[in-house]
């Protein structure tokens, strides 16, 4: 009887034990993937940063195919139809109306300088290049009165060196690379900017910001493909039923939407609403893992291949990070 008495209390010490060691345990785990908003946030950046860098290797395999204006113009019109709604919403708010408007020319340039770009760009080195948006976004929060550290102007001089080792590897530099500096910078502004709305807009009012902002972004496309063939003298009279009947039926639509309604109107939202608790220059750091990414899509489904002096420029610009 002693002993049954004795194995009891064992047991009920056991139990006791066993959970206080859940308690301890299920705080600690909840403190890091739900409890914590940074926390989750800086996962949801990660995530999309390698959806971000799945977009060029995709993007430069349909520019192969077809006109890379129409191909953005749809595109983007995909990702704003889920919006509509929320714009309608919103249609007489001024400050989202005007916020979202800003956003959407920034990253209207973005996207369509990396569009050109990639027509001369190797998809791997764009990765790279385009990773200058990590220096840009402190160096522009300096510009705007922050404190800009050593380690930044360090981390600017090491992305100089491996970006030029990079140009020497693969085909050679061209107006290309130029734009995808270029549209480095808009990203840039485009990140910054994005802090600063989503820290002062409510977060019911996310959705019809955005919606703004790929409105913009699907309006300036379309203006594209518009100009383009003004200028190139396009004419539409061979566009009978069967022949546009026979263009939709080519069309790559399964990129377009992965492009559109995922790559781009999706992580977007994403990013909005993960940057009310990350700041410009910490998600900048955490997109500049991108390239790492990029390069590895492009070598795999594009099989694109660099010399040793690539693969060097390519660690000295992921060491600056």
């Amino acid at each position: 009887m002693l002993y049954s008495d004795e194995s009891t209390a064992a047991l009920d010490e056991e139990e006791i034990v066993s959970e206080n060691v859940k308690k301890k345990k299920q705080p600690f785990l909840r403190e890091i993937l739900f409890a914590s908003d940074k926390i989750r946030s800086i996962l949801l950046l990660n995530f999309i940063t390698i959806v971000y860098a799945s977009n060029i290797p995709v993007v430069k395999a349909v520019e192969a195919m077809m006109d890379p204006a129409a191909f953005s113009a749809m595109r983007f019109v995909m990702s704003a139809i889920p919006f509509l709604p929320f714009v309608f919403q919103a249609r007489d708010d001024v400050k989202i109306r005007n916020a979202g408007m800003e956003l959407g020319l920034w990253v209207s340039l973005g996207y369509l300088i990396e569009a050109l770009g990639l027509l001369t760009s190797d998809a791997g080195r764009a990765s790279f290049i385009s990773m200058f948006t990590v220096v840009v976004v402190p160096l522009l929060d300096g510009m705007l009165g922050a404190i800009i550290p050593a380690r930044t102007w360090f981390g600017v001089l090491m992305s100089a060196i491996g970006v030029a080792m990079l140009e020497c590897s693969g085909s050679p530099p061209n107006v290309g690379d130029l734009l995808n500096f270029l549209s480095a910078i808009f990203f840039g502004i485009h990140m910054l900017r994005t802090e600063h709305f989503s820290r002062i807009t409510k977060k019911e009012n996310f959705l019809p910001l955005l919606g703004y902002e790929v409105c913009v972004v699907a309006l300036l496309s379309t203006i594209w493909v518009m100009v383009g063939g003004w200028f190139q003298e396009q004419n539409l009279s061979p566009w009978t039923w069967a022949v546009m009947w026979n263009w939709i039926i080519a069309f790559p639509w399964i990129p377009a939407l992965y492009t559109g309604a995922f790559s781009t109107g999706l992580c977007l939202w994403v990013e909005i609403a993960a940057m009310r608790d990350v700041s410009a220059t910490e998600t900048a750091i955490i997109y500049g893992l991108e390239p790492l990414w990029g390069a590895g899509f492009a070598w795999f489904l594009l099989g694109e291949r660099w010399g040793t002096a690539g693969w060097f420029g390519a660690a000295l610009v992921l060491g600056k990070v």
